[in-house]
């Protein structure tokens, strides 16, 4: 933070202030539309800090609302623990009256400096695509919400927020040993959204700066997180091409407020690629900065999740793994639960190559509806809480040392595969085993010889999912290719290739008759077909973000959905239309399985949890805790009496369905598990991994 001077000397510096006048003010650093920010000493322990002090003139005109505006910045903004957030430590009121707040002190840059230093007019596309993942990462937790306490419901609430004023200025640069370190700073203006809290929010006036605000922020103060996309927008065409998209010239020239509202109200922004020394832009990443800057916001991309994937897509298509889904560098410090360390790559890369470890979008974990954190390194290190506390009704499984299951052991492991294995799947019949990997193809196995019978190629990217008709003769695979494919499983032909979804297919589920086709994809899409026809029959706008999950019901009236927006969602198969959503889980709910009788759904989420719901009451039964790392795959029995999950922890556990209890502990996995099946037939169990085997368990 860099200091600014001034012809009069400031009356705050050399002042103590704070309890037992802890802080010392020694210099100004930058005055701002709330406050002026001073470098101050925390006396106490002697350690450099920032502190914001409320503007006089602002206090000193008797409008109340100011002082409440700033009390409830520094709440919010002590509640938001994102590595990608500057961070607040401490807050007071000075004799004058006027409200102060402390917090970390950064050495740095603005990104503002930078675009307007000497050597930088705009940014390279690799390093313009670190700097804005990070911002949303750090956007992430802010637009997800925080857990704070309302004295008017005398419980806690999640209050998301939206910072309203994004613009180079507010995003600072932080020069690390392991690279650049992106924080937002002044969340002064954010704006709360939630139902308690709408008759204190701000008053009815522009908040915001003109260059950088969106359309609707000159209309009203009631707006949401695409607000911020916009701005993001704007910010993203400056980096890449060093000026704004309306061709004011605005680092030369005078631009009135007037001017900038008519620009983005109206004005159609100019063409990346065609402005000088842009060529090198693709259309892809030009896309992606031109849907951020749409007029409206249903137009631009839903969430800052959404954006940072896509983004990330746009900038290195040759390694490009999946979306930033489920938040920022989370750090915390937990009472006596230690720190646990953050993979640099995540279960949904479809690469495994490393890059900066706040530029690998999914190192971002976040701690759902966590309230404390603190700094414990600088994106290494992320410690989880504990899951929130359970609902009366349910049940949380023992984690006690498991009892043996009699007769289940290792039984083959099936080398051979080339990478991670993300899909597994056994014929009703059990005697053929189905492999989808990142090698881009399906590869057919002879459970008796453990050999390969035949590889379907044809897909572009990995095999994400797969589903097998009840008489054996259709296969379905979803890919990370867009695509969903129909094959005859008896010749290997491709008997539909159907395409349209936006992103990644992640999931695909065929009725037992193979007459019903589901796929669940990338930006929250879920798409019905006619696999017999290859015709799409509906489009369902299902989930917020990207949905990782679709289970058809045994009896083919409903089916189940879900995704990184934490929910399980039941639908209509005949009206698409919503009948339920389950909630609890407190991250990614990353697969979902009927019981055989459709009574219950099973679902295995992030947050390191099993869970099983009644399915015609969408109550929550059991919670089952044990895994020590995200769960990522679920399968029942044939006879719904347990459930197998797998885990990035490299195990996998069975579970008794009724009593909500673990029956057995499966290691064996060297890496994490990805994929597990169940047989139809017997209690065999089929699971797949990152380190490239398949394994059997009998």
């Amino acid at each position: 933070m860099s200091s600014i001077s001034s012809a009069q000397p400031n009356p705050w510096i050399g002042r103590t202030i704070g309890d037992r006048d802890r802080y010392r003010l020694d210099q100004r650093l930058s005055e701002g539309g709330m406050g002026d920010v001073f470098l101050a000493t925390d006396t106490r322990i002697g350690k450099p800090v920032a502190l914001k002090l409320l503007k006089e003139s602002l206090v000193s005109s008797g409008d109340i609302n100011f002082v409440d505006r700033f009390e409830r910045e520094c709440t919010i903004c002590a509640a938001l623990k994102s590595e990608h957030i500057v961070q607040v430590s401490d807050y007071g009121i000075v004799s004058e009256g006027y409200p102060f707040y402390v917090m970390e002190y950064l050495q740095g840059q603005t990104l503002s400096q930078l675009l307007n230093g000497e050597t930088w007019h705009r940014l390279p596309v690799d390093r313009t695509c670190n700097i804005i993942t990070q911002v949303c990462a750090g956007l992430q937790l802010a637009h997800e919400g925080v857990m704070l306490w309302s004295e008017k419901t005398g419980a806690h609430e999640r209050i998301k927020v939206v910072h309203r004023d994004l613009k180079p200025a507010n995003i600072f640069l932080v020069p690390t040993a392991l690279g650049e370190l992106v924080k937002i700073i002044d969340f002064g203006i954010a704006k709360i959204r939630s139902l308690h809290h709408e008759n204190t929010s701000v008053t009815d006036v522009f908040l915001g700066t003109c260059h950088y605000a969106s359309p609707e922020q000159f209309e009203s103060s009631n707006v949401d997180q695409r607000a911020d996309i916009y701005s993001l927008g704007v910010i993203l065409y400056e980096m890449l091409t060093g000026i704004d998209p309306f061709g004011f010239d605005f680092r030369h020239n005078q631009v009135g407020s007037a001017s900038w509202l008519s620009a983005h109200a109206f004005k159609t922004p100019r063409s990346l690629r065609s402005q000088p020394g842009c060529e090198h832009i693709s259309p892809d990443l030009e896309a992606v900065v031109m849907q951020c800057l749409s007029k409206s916001p249903d137009n631009r991309f839903p969430s800052v999740q959404a954006l940072s994937q896509a983004l990330q897509e746009a900038c290195f298509p040759a390694d490009y793994g999946i979306p930033a889904s489920e938040g920022g560098v989370v750090q915390a410090i937990v009472p006596d639960n230690g720190v646990e360390e953050a993979s640099e790559t995540d279960l949904q890369a479809e690469t495994w190559k490393q890059r900066p470890v706040w530029l690998n979008p999914l190192t971002w974990v976040l701690v759902g509806g966590g309230l404390i954190a603190a700094l414990i390194g600088t994106g290494v290190f992320v410690s989880f809480q504990p899951p929130e506390s359970a609902p009366i009704s349910e049940t949380t499984a023992s984690v006690e040392p498991p009892v043996d299951t009699p007769g289940l052991n290792l039984y083959q492991t099936l080398p051979g595969t080339s990478g991670p294995v993300w899909s597994v799947l056994l014929s009703f019949d059990g005697q053929t085993l189905v492999s989808g990997g990142d090698d881009n193809t399906l590869k057919i196995w002879n459970l008796d010889t453990g050999k390969v019978t035949d590889i379907l190629e044809g897909h572009s990217d990995n095999v994400r999912s797969i589903d097998i008709s009840q008489d054996g003769q259709t296969l379905v695979s979803g890919s990370g290719d867009k695509t969903v494919k129909v094959w005859n499983l008896q010749t290997g032909e491709v008997l539909h290739d159907l395409t349209g979804h936006r992103g990644a297919v992640w999931s695909v589920s065929l009725s037992r008759d193979g007459q019903t086709l589901i796929s669940g994809s990338d930006y929250g899409a879920i798409r019905v077909w006619n696999p017999q026809t290859g015709q799409l029959v509906r489009t369902i706008p299902g989930h917020e973000e990207a949905v990782y999950s679709v289970a058809l019901s045994p009896d083919g009236e409903t089916f189940a959905s879900s995704g990184a927006d934490k929910t399980i969602k039941i639908w209509n198969l005949q009206t698409g239309d919503l009948i339920r959503t389950l909630q609890g889980h407190t991250d990614a709910v990353r697969a979902i399985a009927y019981s055989p009788n459709g009574q219950t759904i099973a679902s295995a989420s992030w947050d390191k949890t099993v869970r099983v719901w009644n399915a015609a009451t969408g109550e929550q039964m059991h919670n089952l805790e044990g895994h020590t790392d995200r769960v990522v795959a679920i399968a029942i029995s044939a006879d719904g009496q347990t459930i197998v999950s797998a885990s990035v922890d490299q195990t996998l556990r069975v579970w008794d369905a009724q009593a909500g209890s673990l029956l057995n502990e499966l290691p064996g996995h060297t890496d994490w598990v990805l994929s597990v099946a169940t047989s139809h037939s017997d209690q065999m169990i089929v699971s797949g991994g990152k380190d490239e085997t398949i394994r059997i368990w009998r």
